[in-house]
Parts: structure tokens; sequence; C-alpha cells
């Protein structure tokens, strides 16, 4: 298995309140405006020069829950030429329930070309509520290198977190003092 370093995505905004691990190599670029929060980190190009493998992280004010974002979703790319729906599943992100999909469908490249090639591209999206907040974590390859970079996504996915307020952080004694069985936190 080939070795890849990261680096730590941490925003110098105090509007952005989570990290997580992307590769190094990749560029990201965080927006920031009354709609919500958006990184983009652009990945390789595909052999053709004509998509950029990346990985997004959007957080947004919403009511609807991951459920809805997802029907939603979904309901916007059937649309899209030889749409085909891979996989559902649900588990836990950052310690909060999420759900997640992976789609495929064709997309003719390069895009506003007189003769586009038609492309497969995958995708994989994660829905999951945050306090007041609807976070999606979405990955978007062509097919034939999408196994190729979804490791990396997966490193992504375990390493986010929004960082633990200090007020609300509990407080764990890591010492002992001698002849005492326990010392009770406060």
């Amino acid at each position: 298995m080939h070795q890849r370093s990261y680096l730590v995505f941490q925003s110098e905004s105090q509007q952005v309140p989570f990290t997580f691990l992307y590769p190094a190599g990749w560029q990201a670029r965080e927006i920031v405006d009354e709609d919500g929060i958006e990184v983009f980190i652009a990945g390789p190009r595909n052999q053709e020069n004509t998509y950029t493998v990346s990985f997004i992280v959007r957080l947004y004010s919403a009511s609807e829950t991951p459920e809805a974002a997802m029907a939603t979703f979904l309901e916007r790319y059937r649309q899209a030429p030889d749409f085909c729906e891979i996989g559902r599943a649900s588990g836990m992100v950052a310690s909060h329930p999420a759900i997640e999909v992976e789609i495929a469908y064709t997309m003719p490249l390069p895009l506003q070309s007189l003769n586009p090639l038609l492309k497969v591209i995958r995708e994989r999206r994660i829905f999951f509520r945050g306090d007041n907040s609807l976070t999606e974590l979405i990955y978007a390859a062509p097919d034939e290198v999408y196994d190729t970079w979804l490791p990396d996504f997966l490193i992504l996915i375990q390493t986010f977190m929004f960082p633990v307020k200090h007020a609300d952080a509990a407080f764990y004694p890591l010492i002992s003092v001698p002849g005492e069985a326990s010392i009770t936190a406060r």
C-alpha cells in the first residue's frame, strides 16, 4: 500500500468550526458566506485532464434532516445520464448519526467542448446534523480512479471533528495521589 502524507485542515477563520486531514499536495479553498461554509479540496486531474478529483466539506444552516437532504440530492441527480445508485449506509461521523450514499452517472467531458467524451463519475456523500447545522462530506472522481482516492476520503471522514469547547469539556485526572484510590472530578 502506498504511504501518503496528510495535512490538517484548520481554518484561520473563527467561523469554520471543524478540522480534518486531507492529502498533502491537494489544494484546499474555503468559502464562508451567509449561506454557510464550504471547503473545496482539489486533488489530481484525470488522465485526459478534463476532471479534478475532489473532496468537499459543506456546513450550512438547515432545518431539514439528513434523510431529507439525501432525498433532495438524489432527486436532483436522478436526471443525470446513466444515473445509478450504488448503495446506502448509516453510521457515525464526529459522534453524530450519519447517512451515506454512493452514486454514478455519465458526464460529457470536457464541459463546453464541441466533441466531449462521456465519462462515468462516481460520488459519495455523507449527511449529518451538528448543532443547528447540516454537514455534507462529498467525494467525486472519474470511475477509473475512484478507488485510488477512496481511502483518503475515509481518512477525512475518520479525522473530521468539531473541536471541543473548553467550557463543555469534562476534567479527567491523569495522575493519582498516593494512598487515594480515586479522585472525584469537579
